[in-house]
This record gives C-alpha cells, structure tokens and sequence, in this order.
C-alpha cells in the first residue's frame, strides 16, 4: 500500500521536512556515545511508541488529535515515525550516555529534555502538524518525562551488554 500524497501542500509539510533535515544533520554532526545496537533498538522503541500514540489516543473512541491535516496517514506521517520522532529521544539517550547523571541530576536532566520537547511540540501545534481534539500540551510533558525515562533505561540495560566502543 503506497501512502498519499498530502491532500494540499502547506506549513506544516514544510515544517516536517525542515525539522526533519535539521535533526537528521544533527544527528550526524553530534558525538557519538552509543553502541549501534543501542541506536537501533532506541530508534525502534520510539518509532513504536509514535505509532502506538498515534493508533491508540489518536483515532475513535479517543480521538484525542490528528497529525498534518487530518485523521488518516499520508507520506509526512511516515517522515514523523520514522525519523522526526524518534531523533530527540535519540539525543536525551545519546547526551545521557556522555554524562551519566544520577540521582537528582538525572531528574533535572529528564525534566530539562521534556521542556525541550514541550517546546518542539508547541511549535509543531503552531504550523498545525497536529491537531489537538481532547488533548492537552501539559499532558505531553508528563509522557515525555515517562519515554526519557524508559529510553534510559533501555539504554542502559543495552549498553551493559553491548557497550559502546569508540573507534
């Protein structure tokens, strides 16, 4: 199944290429701290996490909003999922894996990305790449502290087993 072109060309498909590009270029400029088994499996997690977002609060009966123009998918959701999404998570997990903090560090560190990504979501809502029909912007700061959380986690279980090794 070959996935629709939007319906009409506007802010926010410029948005998701835009931010899609710069965190691609990102992704690539920055330093690397994790094994390539990590990064895979961290990607993967977050690209599940989106489309489980997306299939459970962002369709009937919840419905709580939709992404570019409208409930159904088209080629930019894909961009989203795949590579949007899951690049901040890869940055919160890849910059943890730096610095290690703990304790009351770690908290702030969390709290500091969820902002973060507080106020990349509110700049999405601006170029209407979602939609909100139930939802609210305070509620994502909380499930983003919980996604950091796990991606930590994750990370770390990962890494015990495969660390990485700088070459």
């Amino acid at each position: 199944m070959i996935l629709p072109l939007p319906e009409k060309f506007d802010a926010n498909e410029i948005f998701i290429i835009f931010s899609t590009i710069i965190t691609l270029f990102l992704v690539y400029k920055s330093p690397k701290h994790l094994s390539a088994v990590t990064l895979i499996i961290i990607w993967t997690f977050n690209v599940f996490l989106a489309l489980l977002a997306d299939i459970t609060i962002g369709i009937k009966p919840y419905n709580f909003y939709s992404t570019i123009d409208h409930t159904k998918h088209e080629l930019f959701d894909v961009l989203l999922h795949f590579i949007t999404y899951p690049t901040l998570p890869y940055f919160v997990v890849n910059f943890y894996q730096h610095k290690k903090p703990n304790g009351i560090k770690l908290l702030s560190y969390i709290i500091f990305w969820a902002g973060i990504a507080i106020s990349i979501e509110w700049i999405s809502l601006k170029f209407h790449v979602f939609t909100y029909t139930g939802w609210k912007l305070y509620l994502s700061f909380f499930v983003y502290i919980v996604v950091f959380a796990a991606n930590i986690w994750l990370s770390n279980f990962i890494e015990k087993r495969h660390p990485y090794e700088r070459t």
